[in-house]
């Protein structure tokens, strides 16, 4: 929901090449605006504050803090609120079309199908990609869960730019095409970027966790003494405190770091071995 300028495009983007909704800027435009209120509406129930909310002509912008100290379950629901509302919108919509052939209520039907089934859809920056880091990391660690997301999101540029090159073929210039497989792969480099980043993050939102629940669970790996720093770092479970078991090729433990010593242990040395560290921090503690 921060990149909600990037979301309504690719989305009215879609919507104007599976329908054809030249004539249905506006409607379509209605409905993505509401699509991101439900998130609002759920997020708000869960005790999600708002930093600031706008909406104009370019969209809503909906700026969602305390959303990391939900639940997993509670952030799968606030994901899901989006596309969910959209497929029951059209359910409605379609049994009102029997009563009242209105243009609208048609018109109505296919934006919300095609809001509900494209949002989805595992790529970035649409719903889909975080309701799949979200499922995925109930078997792998963060960081595997967003690589298979991104690529799950390339995949989909890719389909979506080989159709626009195929209605090239034929003649049929589509940049509405164009611009959403762009603008998902753009979405997706931004992602793996600030992954790390994202990791180092987390330990505040963990405090604030912490605080909230008065207690978090924990998580402990065994970890080789010759990893670096970063590799180990690519390891933190966003949801857990975790502790690293430090082991040489004897199976010997050298010692234990936790999660938060960790990040300090970048700040101050960079990315080096823990076997470089434990010396390191052998040394200081003899000082």
């Amino acid at each position: 929901m921060k990149k909600w300028y990037m979301v309504l495009i690719v989305e009215l983007s879609i919507l104007m090449w599976l329908g054809d909704f030249k004539s249905d800027v506006l409607v379509s435009f209605l409905w993505v605006i509401l699509h991101e209120f439900a998130h609002i509406i759920i997020a708000s129930n869960f005790g999600c504050k708002f930093n600031n909310l706008n909406i104009s002509i370019l969209g809503a912008k909906a700026e969602l803090s305390n959303i990391d100290e939900l639940t997993e379950k509670r952030k799968l629901m606030v994901y899901l609120a989006g596309p969910l509302f959209n497929i029951f919108i059209t359910v409605i919509m379609c049994f009102l079309y029997n009563y009242f052939k209105v243009q609208f209520i048609k018109s109505s039907i296919m934006i919300n199908l095609c809001l509900g089934i494209f949002n989805l859809l595992p790529a970035y920056p649409l719903d889909g990609s975080r309701i799949c880091e979200i499922l995925l990391s109930k078997r792998f660690l963060y960081k595997k869960s967003k690589k298979i997301t991104e690529i799950f999101s390339f995949i989909i540029s890719g389909v979506l730019f080989l159709g626009f090159s195929i209605m090239l073929l034929l003649h049929k210039v589509n940049i509405s095409l164009f611009l959403a497989a762009i603008l998902i792969t753009y979405t997706t480099f931004l992602e793996r970027e600030k992954t790390m980043y994202i990791i180092m993050g987390d330990m505040f939102n963990k405090v604030r966790k912490l605080k909230k629940h008065n207690y978090i669970e924990n998580k402990a790996i065994s970890v080789y003494y010759k990893k670096g720093l970063v590799n180990v770092l690519t390891l933190v479970d966003k949801n857990k405190f975790n502790s690293f078991y430090i082991l040489n090729e004897d199976m010997e433990l050298l010692g234990i770091i936790n999660e938060d010593e960790l990040i300090k242990a970048l700040k101050y040395y960079g990315n080096i071995s823990l076997e470089k560290y434990m010396e390191v921090r052998k040394n200081d503690k003899n000082k």
